[in-house]
């Protein structure tokens, strides 16, 4: 015998729709408008299928989706962190690096060996260089001119 199951009424206040509804017009983050957009979709009655096929995903994603909700409310939209390698370069060596590079002109080859010599840290130049640029420093080419 096959039963039928019905599907999960999924409903949401006044208020949380409200906030909903701004994270999609005006969030920052795309995956939480995205995962804003999927609730209010379940909102209005729409099956999980009917929602999955509108928004272009898995109807198992509309459901970890809604299910993140049902756990965790607000903060269900946003990711977790993910894992991976752990950082090269500690947050303590960052500001020492953009003091040596505020006081002398150095390039990214000396700012690494230099770092080397004071702290026993051994990354590579990209490293140096992106953990500069995300603090808002700007390589340049030096040009000598008359």
């Amino acid at each position: 015998m096959v039963m039928s199951r019905k599907p999960r009424s999924f409903v949401l206040c006044e208020a949380d729709c409200q906030q909903l509804s701004h994270i999609v017009e005006r969030g920052r983050d795309w995956r939480a408008r995205q995962r804003a957009r999927t609730l209010l979709l379940l909102h209005s009655g729409k099956p999980i299928n009917t929602v999955a096929g509108e928004q272009g995903i898995h109807r198992d994603t509309v459901a970890v989706h809604r299910d993140a909700w049902l756990a965790k409310g607000i903060a269900g939209l946003s990711d977790a962190p993910r894992s991976g390698a752990p950082r090269k370069l500690q947050p303590e060596h960052v500001p020492v690096l953009c003091d040596w590079a505020r006081q002398e002109a150095l390039s990214a080859p000396q700012l690494k060996d230099k770092l080397r010599e004071v702290f026993s840290v051994n990354v590579r130049t990209w490293v140096v260089k992106q953990a500069l640029s995300r603090e808002g420093f700007v390589w340049k080419r030096t040009r000598h001119s008359l």
